[in-house]
């Protein structure tokens, strides 16, 4: 993939997550979500989806970043949406490599036959599908 393939880059607006599982959680988004690594380099790096979205990764206690970045995420009150061209193809293909998969409830951020997985750190990660914009993206759940 080439920069040109992106729709967006750099995208104006990412995620990043503090994590202390930072190989598992790289390996995860990109073997098994399609991310690719764009940099990467003292204790982070950030990836890159083809449809857009980008996330950073911070290695825990990396001494590297503001005292609120310090401890990991621990997956509880937020959860990350990604929006793909065939939603039952990516379910398939995460189940066939192992990756267990949750329904979700009727709402109007989760379209129909959309699902979330789980990232190393319990972090949700929504597949939806690309048609559908969702009416919520990004939210805190208390």
């Amino acid at each position: 993939m080439k920069q040109d393939d992106f729709s967006v880059y750099p995208s104006p607006f990412f995620a990043g997550l503090v994590t202390s599982r930072f190989y598992a959680t790289w390996d995860f988004y990109t073997e098994r979500l399609g991310f690719r690594t764009v940099s990467e380099g003292g204790g982070s790096v950030r990836l890159l989806h083809p449809c857009g979205a980008q996330l950073v990764l911070i290695q825990e206690e990396s001494g590297q970043t503001p005292a609120e970045l310090v401890s990991a995420v621990e997956g509880r009150g937020f959860w990350l949406t990604l929006e793909v061209a065939d939603v039952a193809a990516e379910r398939l293909d995460l189940m066939a490599a192992g990756v267990p998969v949750q329904s979700l409830p009727g709402a109007a951020c989760w379209p129909r036959d959309s699902f979330a997985v789980s990232d190393p750190n319990g972090v949700l990660v929504v597949i939806m599908p690309r048609s559908v914009r969702a009416r919520c993206s990004v939210a805190a759940v208390a």
